[in-house]
C-alpha cells in the first residue's frame, strides 16, 4: 500500500505545505515502512505468551500472560506528518489484532484524500475505516464508546478528547507537545551543536512536536552559536531559503498568522522574513525574549527558535522543572555530570543526548509524553502493547489436591498454622538472605510432602493416591 501510494502522497504533502519529497520520504513514508518491517519481524515474539517465574506456594504451576487485542480503536491522526502519525498506531493496531477507525486531520486536505484513497483500497472495509471530515466529525467520533482511543495533536484538543473518553472509562493515548527545551554547555563541539539544532528546528518548517522550541545556552558560546547556526542557515538553504525548494511552509493562515506575531516578542537575530500570500516564514532566531512572552510560554511549532543565555545551570534546570514537563529534552554537552543531572532532575518523555529528532529512528525505544506532553507510549512493540491487553493467567494442576489442603480451614492444628506462618512471614528468629530462602524452600517441601502422604484431619482424602 504504502508502495502504490507513494507518488501522489508526494504530490499531496508538496500541495499541502510545499515540502520537499526527499524530506517527506525520511520523515514520513520510510519512518513508516521501518516500524512496519520492524512489526512483522517480531510480531510472532510479541503474540507469544510470556511466562513469569512463580513463588513457592505455585511452584507447580503454569503462570503466564496472554495477550489479547482491545477491541475496536479510534486512531485521530495529525496534519504534520500525516502517514506516519497515522499508520504507524493503526500498524499496531492491526498487529494487536484489533479493528480500527482512522480519521486523517482536515487541515492537510490534499493528505488526507490520498490517505483516504488507499487505505480503503487496501484495507479490509469489515474491520478498518477510514472517516475524513472537521471538527463535528471528530466530536461525533468521540460519543461513540471505543475500546482504546489513540490522538496526536495539541494539548487543548487532547483535554478534550481526554474528557470524552472519561465518559466510558476509555483507555487513551495522547501524544501531544509542549516547549521542547536544549541545553547548549559550554563544554561541547559548538559547530556540530549549532548544526544539528538548526536542522532539528527547520525539517518541516519546525512544524514538529518533538523540535527544539528554546534554547539555553552558555553565556561563553552564545554568539558562537548564534553565527554557526546562521552559516548552517546558509548551508542547507541558501542566501534565500524562500527559494530552496528544501525548506517547507506554513501550513495555513491561521498558523502563519500566529507565528508571525510572535516575532515581535524578542530581538531578531537572523531572519524574520516572512510572506503571507505563501505562508512563508524564514528561519528565524531570537535573543532576550521574554520569559512571560507568548513565545515562551506557548509551543512555537514553527521555524522561529529563542536563545537565551546562562552562567550557572543549576538556575536553567530550576526554570525547565518549573514548567510542564516537556516531550523532549535536548541537552549537549561532554560533561557526564551535567548529562547526568538533566537526566535525573528533568522529567521528560524523553531525553536526547547530543542530537535532535533522532531518537525517533529507535524501534526499541518507546516514543511518548509525561504530563501536559502526553500519556502513553508507541513505536515497535509499545505500539503492540499499547492496543493489547495483557492479561494473566494462572494454570494449576486439577490433581494432587492433598498439597493444597493447607489453606482450607479447620486452622486449628498448630502445625498446620505454623507451616502457614513460614511461608508467608519472615520469622524474626528465621535465616536471612540466602539462608533464609534455603529455611523457606524446606519448610515447604516438607510440609508438602506431609500434605501428600498424609491426609489432613477431617479432609476424608487420602494420601499416596490423589
Amino acid at each position: 500500500m504504502i508502495k502504490a501510494m507513494e507518488k501522489e502522497y508526494f504530490e499531496a504533502v508538496q500541495k499541502d505545505m510545499k515540502k520537499h519529497p526527499a524530506e517527506t520520504n525520511g520523515t514520513d513514508l520510510k519512518f513508516t515502512e521501518s516500524d512496519l518491517g520492524y512489526a512483522m519481524k517480531h510480531l510472532k515474539g510479541w503474540m507469544a505468551d510470556q511466562y513469569v517465574k512463580t513463588d513457592i506456594v505455585n511452584k507447580l504451576d503454569y503462570a503466564y500472560q496472554h495477550a489479547e487485542p482491545k477491541g475496536v480503536i479510534l486512531v485521530i491522526g495529525t496534519w504534520n506528518y500525516p502517514l506516519q502519525c497515522t499508520m504507524v498506531p493503526l500498524i499496531g493496531a492491526i498487529c494487536a489484532g484489533c479493528c480500527a477507525v482512522v480519521k486523517p486531520s482536515e487541515v492537510a486536505p490534499s493528505s488526507s484524500a490520498v490517505m483516504k484513497k488507499y487505505f480503503d483500497l487496501f484495507l479490509d472495509p469489515l474491520c478498518y475505516r477510514t472517516v475524513e471530515g472537521g471538527v463535528d466529525t471528530a466530536k461525533a467520533l468521540l460519543t461513540i464508546t471505543w475500546d482504546h482511543i489513540f490522538f496526536t495533536g495539541s494539548v487543548s484538543v487532547g483535554k478534550i478528547v481526554a474528557k470524552a473518553a472519561a465518559e466510558n472509562l476509555t483507555p487513551v493515548t495522547l501524544e501531544l507537545g509542549g516547549k521542547c527545551p536544549v541545553i547548549v554547555d559550554e563544554n561541547t563541539n559548538i559547530d556540530t551543536a549549532a548544526k544539528r539544532i538548526i536542522w532539528g528546528k527547520c525539517v518541516n518548517a519546525g512544524q514538529t512536536c518533538i523540535a527544539p522550541d528554546y534554547v539555553y545556552c552558555h553565556k561563553k558560546q552564545t554568539s558562537t552559536l548564534i553565527e554557526r547556526m546562521k552559516n548552517h542557515i546558509t548551508d542547507m538553504y541558501g542566501e534565500d531559503p524562500q527559494q530552496s525548494d528544501c525548506f517547507a511552509r506554513i501550513i495555513n493562515k491561521a498558523h502563519f498568522n500566529r507565528l508571525k506575531s510572535l516575532l515581535s516578542d524578542g530581538t531578531i537575530a537572523v531572519g524574520g522574513t516572512t510572506d503571507e500570500d505563501t505562508h512563508y516564514i524564514s528561519p528565524t532566531i531570537i535573543t532576550n525574549p521574554a520569559l512571560d512572552s507568548k513565545l515562551m510560554t506557548d509551543e512555537i511549532f514553527g521555524p522561529i527558535l529563542p536563545i537565551l543565555e546562562y552562567e550557572d545551570v543549576q538556575s536553567v534546570l530550576k526554570y525547565v522543572r518549573s514548567k510542564q514537563k516537556p516531550l523532549v529534552c535536548y541537552v549537549f554537552s561532554n560533561n557526564a555530570k551535567l548529562i547526568d543531572q538533566v537526566k535525573k532532575r528533568v522529567s521528560a518523555g524523553t531525553l536526547d543526548v547530543n542530537d535532535c529528532l533522532m531518537h525517533m529512528m529507535v524501534p526499541t525505544l518507546p516514543f511518548g509524553g509525561v504530563g501536559h506532553s502526553g500519556m502513553g507510549k508507541y513505536h515497535g512493540k509499545a505500539t503492540f502493547d499499547e492496543f493489547t491487553h495483557h492479561k494473566s493467567v494462572l494454570h494449576k494442576p486439577i490433581g494432587m489436591e492433598s498439597v493444597n489442603n493447607l489453606r482450607y480451614p479447620p486452622y486449628d492444628a498448630e502445625w498446620k498454622q505454623n507451616l502457614m506462618y513460614s511461608l508467608a512471614y519472615y520469622k524474626p528468629n528465621a535465616p536471612t538472605g540466602g539462608g533464609f530462602a534455603k529455611y523457606a524452600v524446606t519448610s515447604t517441601m516438607a510440609g508438602a510432602a506431609f500434605a501428600y502422604a498424609y491426609a489432613w484431619p477431617g479432609s476424608g482424602a487420602s494420601g499416596g493416591g490423589q
